[in-house]
């Protein structure tokens, strides 16, 4: 009856009614109340007997009904990916599992090893702590550079690009 109160809330009200009733008179409000609960109990339970009677053939006509009701309150607990592998593979999860994005990416990909690779011949510069300064070309370089120009019959290696333009 009092499974929300405590000890200690009881103790609380017993005082204070103590104080208030005073000690004479507590006894009697202690049974009038004692009879009060007693009657609101006798009469729900009286109400509740009347109506299972009244209303006790309704539960064979809704007796169908349970059944599918109680399915749907299981497909809501379930979820969608659970609601699928139920009606459609009969809970076969197996069958689900090669479905699952997480399992497919885990594995490796085109990226992934197209990135490995990419990092694999990617040439590192040492980092000498001083500011890289451009390497200025060596005389005989740009000599040679000056002869192809002034000279026109020597052709220039072709660019894979020179085409698209």
């Amino acid at each position: 009856m009092f499974s929300s109160i405590g000890w200690g809330e009881i103790f609380v009200v017993f005082v204070v009614a103590l104080i208030v009733i005073g000690p004479e008179r507590l006894p009697r409000v202690i049974e009038d109340f004692r009879a009060a609960v007693f009657a609101a109990r006798k009469a729900i339970n009286n109400a509740k007997k009347e109506l299972n009677g009244e209303f006790g053939g309704l539960s064979e006509e809704f007796s169908e009904f349970k059944e599918p009701i109680a399915q749907i309150a299981r497909f809501q607990r379930l979820g969608p990916r659970g609601v699928i592998t139920k009606a459609l593979f009969d809970d076969d999860e197996e069958f689900m599992g090669s479905f699952d994005p997480k399992k497919i990416m885990s594995g490796p990909t085109q990226g992934s090893q197209h990135r490995n690779y990419a990092g694999a011949n990617r040439v590192e510069r040492p980092d000498s702590g001083e500011p890289s300064v451009a390497k200025q070309p060596k005389e005989t370089e740009t000599e040679s550079i000056k002869d192809t120009t002034d000279n026109p019959a020597v052709e220039l290696p072709k660019n894979k690009f020179d085409d698209v333009i």
